[in-house]
């Protein structure tokens, strides 16, 4: 039985429009290396990355939509008893302006500030750590490579990502994870597998 519903942000409760790899060759960080380890390095912030990467994220945040059916899910969760959790690597506010502007309502937000970055699941166990749940009693959502690392990392047994055409890659390269369209049928999925 679930308890802790632990949602990644951008390309998961909102639709993203980032572009990674320009963003990294801007940045100038190698794929695969960790855009906020990079910029906070050795405890100083690279302020002029920092700024970039601020200004793709507040254009992003300015063009986004909830993907279909998050607030429905939300609720949901909450008749169900269930914590839920938003995790992101982006910056606070940007998070409380969509989730403001949209109306959605986490038990627990996790923003950037507080240097808990995914891939690294120390963002996932404080939020089991807050809402007193344990790993087998949470379920991970997210869109990518680093929610599934944080996610297995922590010891999250249900890790479900949101199906498009990277994350089908992933789901070969981790075959434990389950893919979902949007969050109608992720309620559905859910519910097929008995995990309320």
């Amino acid at each position: 039985m679930i308890k802790l519903a632990i949602f990644d942000m951008d390309g998961t409760v909102f639709a993203s429009h980032l572009d990674w790899l320009k963003i990294r060759e801007e940045l100038n960080i190698p794929p695969g290396g960790n855009i906020l380890a990079e910029i906070y390095k050795d405890n100083r912030v690279d302020t002029k990355r920092l700024e970039i990467l601020e200004n793709y994220e507040k254009e992003n945040t300015l063009k986004t939509e909830p993907i279909n059916g998050i607030s429905d899910f939300i609720i949901f969760l909450k008749r169900e008893n269930i914590n839920t959790g938003l995790l992101t690597n982006n910056n606070r506010e940007n998070t409380y302006y969509l989730l403001d502007k949209f109306q959605l309502d986490f038990d627990l937000v996790v923003t950037r500030e507080l240097k808990l970055w995914k891939p690294d699941p120390d963002a996932l166990f404080y939020a089991m750590k807050k809402t007193g749940c344990t790993a087998g009693e949470s379920i991970s959502i997210g869109d990518s490579h680093y929610d599934i690392k944080a996610s297995q990392r922590a010891n999250v047994p249900y890790i479900f990502i949101i199906k498009n055409p990277r994350s089908i890659s992933l789901q070969k390269e981790n075959p434990n994870i389950i893919l979902f369209a949007d969050y109608i049928d992720l309620k559905n999925i859910i519910q097929e597998k008995g995990l309320l």
